[in-house]
């Protein structure tokens, strides 16, 4: 067993110095989900074969959906900004201007930013520690963020599938729909952690405490502040409603992009279930955007609920273009940004 163990840490740390390698080289990160990106592709076309997703391919198009996936991907952008900057400030942190969150959500979405395990996240965490949170502070304001967005798209998944479940807009079948119900034992474990009589106490961290025990800890101070967000929409609902705005602004690129391959006229709500399917781990939260997996997690989810393997393929691939290659290009322009908010990141981690 203590070898088991030994071995397991050796492994991580082995990890993580490479990760932390990668930090240096974004470039490489780049050509590795491109080929990641390539492989996936050819085994998935491979898979739907050639002839289908040639057809798909030089059928006639209505080019004018790129510009509606554009479009989308810039609203999506917006949305984010607007989350990023009220996580901030939320249970009076830090206030951030509105170009310095921009800047933040564009590298957070480029790939250079996600060499960390906690990907895109981790410039949120350099921004945050750089406008003066503290290090937990900023731990649990990255966490918030994460919990803000898993708690609006899960709602909006959950209307999805009663919807599917109940006729109203489409339908599917219960191993697509009943899963969604785990979303109602989690936001009610949440609201009871993050309740005023246990949250103090759960979210303290103490010396003698576990690394699992302080993890919790985390979660438990990022869930509250992600709780004070949302029920606080006179002071805050900005940020939620900036983060329904991302993900109605991504999920319609999608869309559009079927729309251009002429795939099946999916219901919105098997849309939706769909998107929230493939997306269990969005691309700021995966190291180098996803790239690979998130391609295959989402075919996979549009063939599920019913869309033709080729056109999900190639639909896939052009959303991806917009959603994850595009934001590479003024992630390039902002590399000198990363590697200043890099150093200032390390210099206040050194001072604390």
């Amino acid at each position: 067993m203590n070898k088991l163990r030994a071995f397991a840490a050796g492994t991580s740390r082995v990890i993580g110095a490479w990760l932390v390698r990668l930090e240096d080289r974004p470039f490489a990160v780049v050509v590795g989900a491109g080929a990641s990106t390539i492989i996936v592709s050819f085994a998935l076309a491979s898979s739907a074969g050639w002839n289908r997703v040639g057809h798909v391919v030089y059928r006639a198009h209505a080019w004018t959906w790129l510009t509606v996936c554009l479009l989308a991907e810039l609203i999506a952008y917006l949305g984010y900004i607007l989350s990023v900057r009220d996580i901030a400030r939320v249970e009076e942190g830090p206030e951030m201007d509105i170009s310095v969150s921009a800047k933040t959500v564009v590298a957070g979405f480029g790939v250079f930013a996600a060499t960390r395990g906690s990907g895109g996240f981790a410039v949120d965490y350099w921004a945050l520690r750089r406008e003066g949170a503290g290090r937990r502070d900023a731990l649990g304001r990255v966490l918030a963020l994460g919990f803000l967005e898993y708690a609006t798209l899960s709602i909006v998944a959950l209307v999805a599938s009663i919807a599917l479940y109940i006729r109203v807009d489409g339908h599917a079948g219960d191993s697509a729909t009943l899963p969604s119900l785990l979303v109602i034992p989690a936001f009610a474990f949440a609201l009871w952690a993050t309740s005023r009589k246990r949250v103090a106490r759960l979210s303290k961290r103490r010396p003698s405490h576990g690394r699992l025990r302080r993890t919790f800890a985390d979660f438990v101070a990022g869930a509250r502040k992600a709780r004070t967000l949302i029920f606080s929409p006179r002071e805050h609902g900005l940020g939620v409603l900036g983060m329904t705005i991302y993900w109605a602004g991504d999920i319609a690129c999608l869309w559009a992009a079927l729309q251009l391959v002429g795939g099946r006229q999916l219901t919105i709500s098997a849309l939706i279930l769909a998107y929230a399917g493939g997306y269990v781990l969005s691309r700021r939260s995966l190291p180098a955007g996803g790239a690979g997996v998130v391609e295959v997690a989402l075919t996979l989810a549009l063939v599920g609920m019913g869309e033709r393997l080729a056109p999900a393929v190639i639909a896939v691939l052009i959303y991806r273009l917009f959603n994850f290659w595009l934001p590479i290009l003024p992630a390039l322009v902002l590399i000198p940004t990363v590697s200043d908010l890099r150093q200032r990141f390390q210099r206040a981690e050194q001072a604390s």
